[in-house]
């Protein structure tokens, strides 16, 4: 798996190189554990996130919960114990699916063929990221970058 290769490659180099960083860029980056923020290379759950199919939940019919002793004076809503208050069930994941960020289901790199990924777009960043582009094609993984700090980078494996 060339992933994984790039991944030993670049760490080597002293960049933070990760997978499925928490839900967006903007969360992403706030989580980044890195002294050289211009050395760092990542996506976020939003890239890698699969595509869910879901159906109401059949404990509470798709309400999301139930009243509790339904009639009386102590009348309570309580948020369904199966979905827990969404209403929905989610039948597709796979086992293998990574699911370490919280509300999302996500590929592996195993299960995706590649992915955009972050880097500090100024000038700094963009000098640094063209600098290990050979690193890149040497793992064994592609890419599609049209060279500027405004887009992202897409690499393949």
């Amino acid at each position: 798996m060339s992933f994984a290769k790039l991944q030993e490659n670049l760490r080597a180099e002293g960049w933070f190189v990760e997978w499925n960083m928490p839900c967006c860029q903007s969360c992403a980056w706030a989580e980044v554990d890195h002294d050289d923020l211009e050395k760092v290379l990542f996506n976020h759950s939003q890239d890698c996130e699969i595509e869910s199919e879901y159906e109401d939940c059949y404990y509470c019919g798709g309400e999301g919960g139930m009243w509790l002793e339904e009639g009386t004076a102590d009348e309570e809503w309580d948020d369904c114990p199966e979905c827990g208050g969404s209403g929905e069930e989610y039948f597709s994941a796979p086992a293998d699916a990574d699911t370490s960020v919280s509300g999302f289901i996500c590929n592996t790199p195993e299960m995706q063929s590649g992915s955009l990924f972050c880097y500090a777009g100024d000038k700094k960043g963009v000098e640094n990221l063209k600098s290990i582009l050979p690193i890149i094609e040497q793992s064994g993984c592609a890419y599609d970058w049209n060279g500027d700090g405004a887009s992202r980078i897409y690499i393949s494996w």
